[in-house]
């Protein structure tokens, strides 16, 4: 399954704490999710910059944030879920957006 090309630009902490995915798992399911997600971003060796006034590593302009090189956003980690947790979020992007 691919994932929502709405949410390419997204990192994995955004996807965590933005989409309502949890109402689609169990409580358990929730958890190894949520700390999946987390773990990407930490895994991640290229990360996306913080939002700032451009000094110590931020970006200044939003597109600066938009690097779809940077290896905490969806398509770097999509398939390092499993299908029950893609389609879990591929329903909140549904509900969320459409």
């Amino acid at each position: 399954m691919s994932y929502p090309s709405r949410i390419s630009h997204f990192t994995a902490d955004e996807v965590a704490e933005c989409l309502p995915y949890r109402q689609f798992l169990s409580p358990q399911q929730d958890r190894e999710l949520y700390a999946k997600l987390w773990g990407f971003l930490n895994e991640a060796t290229s990360k996306t910059p913080v939002g700032g006034d451009g000094t110590n590593g931020t970006v200044e302009y939003p597109e600066q944030r938009l690097d779809p090189s940077n290896t905490d956003k969806v398509p770097h980690w999509w398939n390092k879920l499993s299908q029950h947790e893609q389609e879990a979020i591929t329903k909140a992007v549904k509900k969320e957006y459409e």
